[in-house]
């Protein structure tokens, strides 16, 4: 029995997404893993072709067609259901995992007893080129409880963890937009112990589409609503955190919302670049952008100051 597996739904992504993501598992330094890989789109015949000629060359893969869409939640919650792994390895099909990821976050791991841990992103854009870098991560146990009522900070893409974990839980809940948050304040709340390597496990592909996600302002509402209950100690219920969000969300404020993140990122890249001058300008711009988002930025600054 292998003791690691790793799980990955795709759905549509780019042949060259793909293809590095998939490459960027089976070239691991750390050898003794199973690589499910489920299909949510049964049509997607490029994808099927492309799968199936690296399982022909590595058995490490278990490949499977979901017979209809449904979703980024229920396929991950199906491929917990056929890994047999002690360890859970999550993985996003347009995402690149360093080499020695496996490896040194499973020791990590092993050497301070953690349940789930995560790690830190190097932010790409489609052409692989690095847009900014996360520096730091929370790792203290009681500081990432404290963080975790502003912001996720166990980024899902980078989490490896124990499958007993996931099975206690029941896998994710249905939340809209904030599975991987809500899983995450779940398991604190059951009294799991939670981490990140401080080092970089993982290049973040944003695209064009993920800066410009036209629900960004509703995740923004339900991260808020869970974060409400958790600071209460309390997990929140799914149809209260529908409501929530429905008495909430409008068009105006989710695309002044939509504008603020791309100025955000435009001003990450400044600091990234040490475009001062032209930071200060588009900074100054992104402050008149959106009120929900400058509470999104003080989010940010909260978990800074809490970890």
């Amino acid at each position: 029995m292998c003791l690691v597996s790793v799980i990955m739904s795709t759905y549509k992504e780019e042949e060259i997404f793909l293809r590095q993501a998939i490459e960027s598992i089976l070239d691991q330094t750390y050898k003794d893993f199973e690589y499910i890989i489920i299909l949510d789109n049964p049509d997607n015949d490029l994808h099927i072709k492309i799968i199936e000629e690296y399982t022909n060359i590595d058995k490490r893969i278990k490949f499977y067609i979901n017979k209809k869409n449904i979703g980024l939640t229920a396929s991950l919650n199906k491929g917990l259901g056929l890994a047999k792994g002690i360890y859970i390895c999550r993985m996003d099909a347009d995402d690149i995992s360093i080499s020695n990821r496996i490896e040194n976050q499973k020791k990590y791991l092993e050497e301070n007893k953690y349940d789930l841990i995560g790690g830190i992103s190097q932010m790409i854009d489609e052409n692989g080129e690095s847009i900014y870098s996360i520096k730091k991560v929370p790792t203290d146990i009681n500081k990432i409880k404290k963080a975790l009522r502003y912001n996720q900070i166990i980024s899902h893409p980078t989490w490896f963890g124990k499958k007993e974990v996931f099975d206690k839980l029941n896998g994710y809940r249905n939340m809209p937009l904030c599975e991987d948050y809500d899983f995450t304040l779940r398991a604190v709340l059951n009294g799991y112990k939670i981490s990140n390597i401080n080092e970089t496990i993982l290049k973040y592909r944003m695209t064009s589409s993920s800066i410009s996600r036209s629900n960004l302002y509703e995740q923004y509402l339900f991260a808020r609503f869970i974060t409400k209950k958790y600071s209460e100690k309390e997990i929140a219920d799914i149809d209260k955190a529908k409501e929530y969000v429905n008495n909430y969300n409008n068009y105006s404020r989710a695309k002044r919302y939509l504008k603020a993140n791309e100025r955000f990122n435009i001003v990450l890249k400044d600091i990234e670049e040490k475009k001062y001058l032209k930071f200060i300008k588009d900074g100054f711009l992104l402050t008149f952008t959106s009120k929900s988002y400058l509470n999104k930025i003080y989010r940010f600054f909260m978990v800074t100051i809490n970890s």
